[in-house]
């Protein structure tokens, strides 16, 4: 289970675009599944790209799209459970 003091990676065989309408797509090359990512995930994203704890995360789309701070930290370990689930990221 994950938590906000995680720090989780992006699958090196993971690539991503960012779409125009704020959306995100990644390709996971070795399985060659395909993965969208809505404005929230996106942020997400961002932030597990840059190397940040789940917590610091969570403190981003707290601020960038006021919401409460438990909201924020679910939409984040939900997100990620996901992704790890997908291989998508790894701890």
């Amino acid at each position: 289970m994950v938590t906000l003091d995680d720090r989780v990676h992006v699958h090196p065989q993971v690539v991503d675009t960012e779409l125009d309408d704020g959306d995100t797509v990644l390709l996971h090359l070795e399985g060659k599944q395909y993965y969208s990512l809505n404005t929230t995930g996106t942020q997400i994203w961002r932030g597990l790209k840059a190397g940040l704890t789940l917590q610091e995360i969570s403190q981003q789309l707290q601020a960038r799209f006021d919401v409460e701070a438990e909201r924020a930290d679910r939409s984040v370990l939900a997100l990620l459970e996901d992704l790890l689930g997908h291989q998508l990221v790894q701890r």
